[in-house]
């Protein structure tokens, strides 16, 4: 063996510190087995010279505990055409491997992929096999039909998890066996994933899930949906964890679509009572349109609605990443303002799955702009603002220093803020400009930062500013809601003149006004301390008609900022036997928000036609 190194072509011409440290490998190598070492030095890439890679890959294989891993990983047809980087990192993987099992790492050899060559996916695939800590676990993960067969990302995916979970508890191997796991698909990553937030978070609520007869006997894919839901129940409402898991306690209706960008994607609503069609065709819709408009293939295989009582704090809906929570209110298929207001809620959770991990003004800023997308294509409503002003914050720089955390009032100006910066670069740039840019915004929250352990960018202020710079306006736009500079557009205010009176049925508005109750008088200006319910809107008016007419209402809302932030409709009744009435109408910030101090506007809108305008100034 010293005859025959010695004769290597490189030991001719002097000996540099990498091929030294190979040399001292193949040392080590020959001590444990002259054979491995003699196909170590037959090896052609060894022959004409040794690189940094040759040379760790000659100290991974001197790395392995048994000669036979040794002998069988040098024998690949791959390791003696050449070495590059990925094949050197699944030979380090496999010594590690090897060092806890010898018999997992000749398994993990004999797989037909790793015998004809080593992809990108397939390094991680060997690499998460050797991060499960139990050899047994190990084990029964190489014996799988779909690991045996080749390995896809979802599939890398689902070992990834088995090692998580087998990390935290001795469960990992009943879960392996388990018929959800016979093939992977993404309701099953899901489950997985819920199963190892749990593990590592809720011990006790992994214990009682585990412990459970429908999880004892087995996860199967009929069942996997409903344990992907778990740990987002076990935070927000740990009393339907049983019901989640009952036989016959939970309706599933599921659909697979096929996008033009994203493939093929599993939706699936989950209720414990009958719900109506409409919420699937919503969830649909608003998956279909957020791919439509960031033109980006849609992130995720599987997106699953919980409707129920399972969402964090004061909010209508949650998106947790295994699926999307929703208030059992909003499955509804009627006139309620809770119905009207699905598709919104629905649309903003999904687009949520493009929108995470950055600045919260820039995620529930961005949801709420897509959602407003997805329901303007459906409905035809134009793209606007869908929150009532802030009342804790001037500006985002403000908000940002106020440091909200979930829960907290004052987070709900993330949405409010964030929406209405988004909303004035659409109305400056255009539809199109404004859409490529933001396009642009999130496809650089997809790229990674090297300067932290997090996938893809966390985005901020400096970010959006990159992503829109170039066009007119933007500087100011951006300056006008982050730092609250400049002046506030308001062009979109209705400055036309007052028409009270409808000739054709007789009908006249006498008197419009504000008032802090139902029987107070007109005001015009409010202390924002003074008011702890809805304003009331106050229209009395006289008519003189010879039969019932009905007449379409609509009050529109808008703050000093330029935007309007409600509109709402309804029918005003008019009767033969009357001369006149006074209709009462809610309006201003909802009760649990804080009011923004400033200007109002109220119009009234009688079958089209402007017949009151109301403004009122909110102090501190």
């Amino acid at each position: 063996m010293a005859s025959a190194v010695k004769s290597l072509d490189w030991m001719q011409d002097g000996v540099n510190d990498t091929e030294s440290e190979a040399l001292e490998d193949l040392l080590y190598i020959v001590v444990d087995s002259l054979s491995v070492a003699s196909s170590v030095v037959a090896l052609a890439w060894v022959q004409d010279s040794i690189d940094v890679d040759e040379a760790q890959t000659i100290g991974w294989l001197n790395n392995m505990s048994n000669p036979e891993v040794a002998a069988e990983v040098v024998a690949l047809d791959w390791i003696g055409d050449g070495i590059n980087a990925t094949e050197t990192t699944a030979i380090q993987e496999i010594s590690y491997i090897d060092y806890s099992s010898g018999d997992v790492a000749l398994a993990v050899v004999a797989l037909p992929w790793v015998q004809d060559g080593i992809d990108e996916i397939e390094g991680q695939a060997i690499s998460w096999i050797q991060n499960v800590g139990s050899p047994e676990v190990a084990a029964e993960v190489v014996a799988l039909d779909w690991v045996e067969d080749g390995v896809e990302a979802i599939e890398v995916a689902a070992i990834e998890l088995i090692s998580y979970i087998d990390y935290r508890s001795t469960e990992a191997l009943a879960i392996t066996r388990m018929p959800f796991l016979e093939t992977v698909e993404p309701p099953d990553i899901a489950a997985m994933e819920s199963l190892r937030l749990l593990a590592a978070f809720r011990e006790d609520v992994f214990a009682r899930v585990m412990a459970h007869p429908t999880v004892r006997e087995g996860i199967t894919d009929d069942t996997a949906a409903r344990v992907a839901v778990l740990n987002g129940v076990a935070k927000t409402n740990p009393s339907l964890l049983d019901a989640m898991l009952a036989p016959g306690s939970v309706e599933t209706e599921r659909r697979v679509i096929s996008l033009p960008l994203g493939g093929e994607v599993i939706l699936v609503i989950l209720r414990t009572s009958p719900g109506p069609a409409i919420s699937m065709d919503l969830l649909e819709a608003a998956v279909r349109g957020s791919e439509e408009y960031m033109d980006a293939p849609f992130p995720s295989k599987f997106v699953a609605v919980l409707f129920e009582d399972a969402v964090t704090s004061t909010a209508a809906g949650t998106n947790f990443g295994t699926h999307i929570a929703i208030l059992p209110k909003y499955d509804a298929d009627d006139d309620s303002h809770e119905a009207s207001g699905a598709g919104n809620i629905i649309a903003h959770e999904v687009a949520h799955y493009y929108w995470s991990g950055n600045a919260d003004w820039v995620d529930e800023g961005a949801a709420d702009f897509v959602a407003s997308v997805v329901e303007s294509a459906r409905t035809g409503k134009p793209v606007g603002v869908t929150n009532e002003p802030c009342g804790y914050a001037r500006d985002i720089a403000e908000l940002e220093a106020l440091d909200a955390a979930r829960g907290d009032p004052a987070f709900w100006c993330n949405y409010a803020l964030g929406e209405r910066l988004f909303v004035d670069l659409y109305r400056t740039l255009g539809a199109e400009t404004f859409r490529q840019a933001f396009r642009g915004l999130y496809l650089a929250s997809e790229e990674e930062d090297a300067d932290d352990d997090s996938d893809g960018t966390a985005l901020g202020v400096e970010h959006v500013s990159a992503a829109f710079s170039g066009a007119a306006g933007v500087e100011e736009t951006i300056a006008r809601w982050y730092e609250e500079t400049g002046d506030y557009d308001l062009s979109d205010l209705d400055t036309s003149p007052v028409d009270a009176r409808l000739p054709e049925i007789g009908w006249q508005l006498d008197e419009a006004y504000v008032a802090t109750s139902k029987n107070g008088p007109p005001v015009d200006v409010v202390s924002a301390q003074d008011v702890t319910g809805w304003l009331r809107l106050v229209l009395k008016y006289s008519y003189d008609v010879s039969s019932t007419v009905e007449i379409p209402f609509e009050v529109v809302e808008f703050y000093e900022d330029g935007f309007e932030f409600s509109r709402d409709s309804d029918m005003l009744t008019v009767e033969e036997e009357y001369i006149g009435g006074t209709w009462r109408w809610s309006v201003g910030v909802s009760p649990s928000r804080k009011w923004a101090t400033g200007s109002y506007w109220v119009y009234v809108y009688a079958d089209g036609q402007k017949v009151a305008e109301v403004q009122y100034e909110v102090i501190p």
